[in-house]
This record gives C-alpha cells, sequence and structure tokens, in this order.
C-alpha cells in the first residue's frame, strides 16, 4: 500500500511538471466562474488576489510569470475547478474607456441588449440601452440591495449570493433584470443586466479586465 501511494504521488508531481513545460509559452486568463470567485469579497483571500492577479495587467499573463509569484498547486487546483483557462495567445485587455467598451460587449451579457454598472456608492459609472434616469434609478437601487446583502450577513444569515434577479412571470424562467456584485481593488460594482443574464461569457471577463484595468473608480 506505501508503495502504491508513493507511485501515486510520483505520477501526480510528474504530470504536474508535465503540464507546465511550456509554462513560458502559455498565456492565463479567467473564466467566467474564475470571475466570481476572484472578485466575490471585499476582503479576498490570498487565493483569490491570486486569481485578481490576472486581470491586472494590460495583456494576459504568461503562466510562468504567474508561477514566480504563486504555487504550481493552486495553478493546478484552479484550473480543475474550472477558474483558470489556459491559451496559446496573447490577448490585450480593453484600452477604451467604460462607457465607450459596453456596448461592444452588450450583446454578449444581456438578452435584451441593454446593461449598466453601477458604483457601491450608488452612482451610474457606464450604461447602454438604458435612459440615464433608468441607469441612475438602477445604480441606486442596485447599493441598497448590495447594503441589504451586507447587513444581514452581519446579522448572522449565511447569505453568499452574488446576483439578485427580479421576475414578472411566475415561471421563473428569464428575469427581467439582474444585478450582479463584484468586489474590484476594494471597492463595490454591480452589473446590472436587463432580460436573460449572459454572464457565462467571455464578454463578461472582458467588461471585468476592463473594470479591473479602468481608472473609472477615482471618478464620480
Amino acid at each position: 500500500d506505501l508503495i502504491y501511494r508513493r507511485f501515486n504521488t510520483f505520477i501526480t508531481m510528474v504530470a504536474a511538471m508535465s503540464s507546465y513545460l511550456n509554462a513560458d509559452k502559455t498565456y492565463l486568463t479567467l473564466t467566467p466562474a474564475g470571475i466570481f470567485e476572484a472578485f466575490s469579497q471585499s476582503e479576498p483571500t490570498d487565493e483569490q488576489l491570486s486569481l485578481q492577479d490576472l486581470l491586472s495587467y494590460e495583456q494576459t499573463l504568461l503562466a510562468a510569470d504567474w508561477l514566480e509569484r504563486y504555487s504550481d498547486e493552486w495553478l493546478q487546483s484552479f484550473i480543475e475547478y474550472g477558474w483558470i483557462e489556459k491559451l496559446s495567445l496573447l490577448l490585450p485587455a480593453p484600452n477604451l474607456p467604460l462607457d465607450q467598451f459596453l456596448p461592444y460587449v452588450v450583446a454578449s451579457l444581456s438578452g435584451k441588449r441593454r446593461a449598466a454598472i453601477g458604483s457601491d456608492e450608488g452612482f451610474c459609472l457606464a450604461r447602454i440601452g438604458y435612459s440615464q434616469e433608468e441607469a441612475d434609478m438602477l445604480s441606486v437601487a442596485a447599493a441598497d440591495f448590495s447594503g441589504f446583502m451586507i447587513r444581514q450577513k452581519q446579522r448572522g444569515w449565511a447569505v453568499e449570493s452574488q446576483a439578485i434577479s427580479f421576475f414578472q412571470q411566475v415561471d421563473l424562467l428569464i428575469p427581467e433584470t439582474s444585478f450582479v456584485f463584484l468586489w474590484i481593488d476594494g471597492s463595490g460594482y454591480t452589473i446590472i443586466i436587463d432580460g436573460e443574464p449572459l454572464t457565462n461569457s467571455r464578454a463578461f471577463v472582458e467588461m471585468v479586465w476592463a473594470l479591473k484595468t479602468s481608472g473609472l473608480r477615482f471618478l464620480s
């Protein structure tokens, strides 16, 4: 039994090393599930910070560069959990201001092509499809919902929700409006999506990457 365990350990180590022999040619990025894991808390863990690091630069990060700062075991686990995707090509970060970038991704985010981004203070940072009045109203509502969830958690309600959806139809199939809550560099953001929320998409990752690298968080 001991020999068998040692053999399994050896095979696992060899497989791990083989996976990253091309670490200097393999780029890493987050998946949509990785976005929700990385940016779900106002006080992220070390593992979550390591995931956030992948969206902290103007281009995708080489696996070799990431592994200089974080462990191979973490990378293996994150890939197994479906939080990290390996790429063969370098991708640049979005370089447009968020209000100009949002129109390019809205069709891949919202079933009705309407979306907005609000701050945790209730300000609308960007919008597409919504009028300014609608976006302002939804941004204030989003901040209220975020505050409500934080208060209930402090009172002992073990709620770990990262989104709230509202439905008009009783079948609860497609929501009317959804609020997705994220924490980026200590600031809270809400992605407001009209109709079916299409967050399981590359566009969702690109938009969060744009938020992570933009200067919008310093604007009021």
